[in-house]
């Protein structure tokens, strides 16, 4: 006995994998997904490749449908549903089939002295159906079926949120490329203006009215800029390379953005974004249903203190006979009846279970008003970074029209003699630094909006959406603010032509 016990622990050993083997595999997998990758044939080839001119809001319609982020939380509905029918089936009767095949090594003999026979055969067949049905379960089948359903509205919620998510990260890897788009572009036009200077010291200092010395720190000007250029360039790169992650496309595609940084001037309430914040923000109503979820499982661990009652029966057909062992034939037996279960003490499991469950409550509810502090928070910063955008963008609007109107004249003052070479690279410098903070203003006040917008919960669907939506609006563009906005800059991008270095 004992050696058929080591042999068949041996066997079961062998039956599981061995860290080795485990591994072994891993790297099998690891490997051909390398291979994928070097032949071409990756996921890139299954992710979609966008081509020609792209929108915001297009952007965000292609990453709501393939967002890799957010499809993986959409299975949380998965979830929910299987919870939900798991809950239902509390409520549903349970059926069990069996079957069994008995052999027996001799069959029972009854000896009267006179006379003797057998009780049943030795091959012995029986089936048999089970059937238990809930009748009282304490209250626990209401209460579960109920905690489904909230935990399917916090699942809805949860699902809300992300897609708030994708909205918000699509919307600012936008901007972003906007942006590093606009500060390529100046340090090219920088670059331009560098070379064009250089010829003109060149030409003046053959001319002679030049010195050497102008012309090296034209070259040194030129080399300078060409150095910001290629750090523009690879923050551009990087840029495209976030977009088409968060909208989950291709890294292949070859796109233009169609829309353009903008000044959109919104002058929010306080109060008003806190009652738009806290009637519509998805992180509150998932504390909310989060309360409700674990209240009913509360009510669950209290019905385990009530009876249970649940009817039976049971439908056996067997060969032999199950009423006469002496028939060696087919016969049917079966029983029914109703089973009262009452547990009155279980070593105190229910009172700790019970004690737990209300800490977990509680808990819920100390996040749920932290989580409101965290969207007060939240919307007062927007307002403070949105206010402090709008005057950014004034003053660099200022700026700009004041830095276009010094190179201006100091590139006359050259072409005259009155200023030196060194003013119109200081004048040309000075330009393109306002340029970028322009762009880059231009971009905190976009980037201020978004952030506001989600702080209110308008960026995605309203509360109690059930799926994905196919319309968004238009993120960083809160209507109930847009209504009481003042006059500011002008709406737009560009700061206006730039000044031609002087001849």
């Amino acid at each position: 006995m004992v050696v058929l016990m080591a042999a068949l622990l041996m066997g079961l050993t062998g039956c599981f994998p061995s860290r080795e083997r485990i591994y072994s595999e891993v790297y099998g997998s690891r490997l051909r997904s390398y291979t994928r990758w070097r032949e071409g044939v990756d996921r890139e080839e299954v992710l979609p490749r966008l081509s020609g001119a792209l929108t915001l809001e297009d952007a965000v319609k292609v990453a709501l449908v393939h967002s890799p982020s957010l499809n993986g939380v959409l299975q949380e509905k998965e979830k929910a549903r299987g919870q939900l029918w798991t809950a239902y089936g509390e409520a549903l009767p349970t059926i069990d089939l069996s079957a069994g095949y008995t052999r027996l090594d001799q069959v029972m003999v009854v000896d009267l002295g006179v006379d003797s026979f057998a009780i049943g055969d030795q091959d012995n067949w029986s089936y048999q159906v089970n059937i238990t049905q809930p009748l009282f379960k304490g209250g626990s089948i209401p209460a579960a079926v109920e905690g489904a359903k909230f935990f399917q509205f916090l699942s809805d919620e949860t699902v809300r949120r992300a897609v708030q998510d994708v909205i918000f990260q699509v919307a600012l890897a936008y901007y972003d490329v906007l942006l590093a788009e606009h500060l390529y572009a100046v340090q090219v036009d920088a670059l331009g203006f560098a070379q064009a200077n250089l010829e003109d010291v060149t030409a003046r200092e053959e001319a002679g009215v030049a010195i050497p010395f102008d012309r090296l720190r034209a070259r040194v000007e030129v080399s300078n800029v060409q150095a910001d250029m290629i750090h523009q360039r690879n923050a551009l790169n990087r840029a495209w390379t976030t977009l088409f992650r968060a909208a989950g496309v291709s890294q292949k595609s070859e796109v233009a953005l169609a829309d353009k940084l903008t000044y959109l001037p919104m002058e929010p309430e306080f109060e008003d974004a806190v009652r738009l914040a806290f009637l519509n923000r998805p992180e509150l109503y998932q504390g909310e249903l989060d309360i409700r979820v674990q209240e009913t499982a509360l009510r669950i661990l209290y019905s385990e203190y009530l009876p249970e009652l649940e009817a039976w029966g049971w439908q056996l057909w067997a060969k032999p006979d199950p009423h006469q062992a002496s028939s060696i034939e087919w016969g049917d037996q079966w029983q029914a009846g109703v089973r009262l279960t009452w547990t009155l003490f279980d070593g105190f499991r229910r009172e700790g279970k019970v004690i737990q469950q209300k800490a977990v409550l509680n808990q819920s509810a100390i996040q749920l008003a932290d989580t409101e502090q965290l969207v007060l928070e939240e919307v007062k910063n927007g307002i403070l970074d949105l206010r402090d955008a709008d005057e950014l963008v004034r003053s660099q609007q200022l700026n700009l029209e004041r830095a276009n109107e010094a190179l201006r004249l100091v590139q006359i003052g050259a072409r005259e003699g009155v200023n030196t070479e060194l003013e119109v690279l200081d004048a040309r410098s000075a330009l393109t630094r306002t340029r970028g903070l322009y762009y880059e203003a231009l971009h905190a006040h976009g980037v201020a909006r978004l952030v506001l917008h989600r702080a209110t919960g308008l960026l995605g669907p309203g509360p109690g959406a059930d799926r994905v939506p196919q319309e968004v609006p238009a993120p960083g563009v809160v209507e109930d603010f847009m209504a009481s906005a003042g006059e500011g800059p002008p709406a737009g991008e560009g700061p206006g032509s730039d000044a031609e270095p002087g001849s």
